[in-house]
């Protein structure tokens, strides 16, 4: 079984000569960690040298790239033109090849060397693709169908997105036992543009108690529960003269959510806390929120000065007679898709949309408004 010769490959990489103000995939820990989690702010070339590192690979070991989207439709010929354009608009193939190739092709899921005319027409194609594109949703017919034995590095691209079929991670992990079969040789790649810090896939790799701390610019290892090490960062450009006159320009808003564009740190929003001198009578205190591995408690309440309301916080436990909003699955008569069904269920709602809960703390409003979200986008995109 053939092992990646990693310091190889990146004396190979240093020989391109990257901008130094680019992502540089070089310092990743890759002899300590098989998933490499790396989420910047947009327009720092993190894709782009994560692929001119696989297609180093390539020429070294023969490895093919396995890049890998949620759908079918991410990988159509339309949705990929691009992602190759600055590879080939500053030379890299004819570095990588020594001038063998000039271009690369998109063809039945397969980027291939190739050479054209003067007209843009290949002339000349690679026998074999150096990277192949698959989707987590085309999984079941690749499960029989899909041999990868040269597929050694894995780039999982956009994970992040702000849609997340229930139980895609365990698509995802099929698909990745898949292409490594029972090759211990493999490194993936999660690449994302964020600022969720709640993303469900944080939540399955169990990076949920790093990503809420973890501030902008920082990088960490750990190792799972059940044994698998993985590296992490939040990776950020230095605010450069011109980068802070660009984001004055055009993105000098308020909206904390830009914080992937500009660069900001992805810090969570303000939310109304919890009034500790008021002292409510409460109503009802047995409706829960599950997401991810929380359970917050969602006490309807009112009091003189701010009338009817909800107090939201972090629970511990549920009971009985507990009504848990949820989209999991339904474990038991508690549970309730989504945001429920009847007349108390719309009433807690209708308070959230008339913004009558206080919370906890930020953490506590972040994870109850992508709650929200996330029913809202809960549809299925298949």
């Amino acid at each position: 079984m053939q092992t990646l010769n990693f310091q190889k490959i990146i004396s190979e990489y240093k020989k391109l000569k990257c901008p130094a103000d680019v992502y540089n995939p070089c310092k990743l820990p890759f002899d300590r960690d098989k998933y490499f989690v790396i989420c910047t702010e947009r327009s720092i070339g993190k894709t782009t040298n994560i692929l001119l590192f696989g297609m180093l690979a390539h020429k070294i070991h023969g490895t093919q790239i396995q890049y890998i989207r949620q759908t079918e439709v991410m990988i159509e010929p339309k949705n990929m033109r691009q992602l190759f354009a600055t590879i080939e608009k500053f030379d890299y193939i004819q570095k990588i090849t020594k001038n063998r190739w000039t271009s690369v092709l998109y063809y039945a899921r397969g980027w291939y060397y190739c050479n054209r005319d003067d007209n843009g027409k290949v002339i000349e194609q690679d026998e074999r693709p150096f990277m192949y594109c698959l989707a987590i949703n085309r999984n079941m017919i690749y499960k029989s169908t899909y041999s990868a034995p040269d597929g050694d590095i894995l780039i999982f691209d956009e994970f992040c997105s702000k849609f997340y079929p229930q139980d895609e991670f365990i698509d995802f992990c099929d698909l990745v036992k898949t292409i490594i079969r029972e090759r211990t040789s493999p490194i993936i790649f999660l690449l994302g543009n964020t600022i969720d810090r709640y993303h469900p896939y944080f939540s399955e790799l169990e990076l949920l108690n790093i990503t809420t701390s973890m501030p902008l610019g920082e990088h960490t290892e750990t190792i799972t529960s059940g044994g698998t090490p993985i590296y992490i960062e939040f990776a950020t450009r230095e605010k450069t003269a011109e980068k802070i006159r660009l984001n004055r320009i055009f993105f000098g808003f308020r909206n904390k959510k830009l914080g992937s564009i500009t660069g900001a740190d992805w810090s969570i929003t303000p939310v109304q806390h919890i009034d500790k001198n008021d002292d409510p009578e409460i109503i009802a205190k047995n409706f829960y929120i599950n997401i991810e591995s929380y359970l917050i408690n969602l006490e309807l309440v009112t009091s003189e000065k701010y009338g009817l309301h909800i107090l939201a916080h972090f629970a511990k436990q549920t009971y009985p007679d507990s009504h848990i909003y949820s989209l999991e699955n339904m474990l038991d008569y508690r549970y309730r898709y989504k945001l429920g069904h009847d007349k108390l269920d719309r009433l807690i709602w209708t308070l959230y949309e008339r913004k009558k809960f206080y919370y906890q703390s930020n953490n506590v409003g972040a994870l109850v408004d992508k709650f929200i979200q996330r029913c809202r986008n809960d549809k299925h995109i298949y």
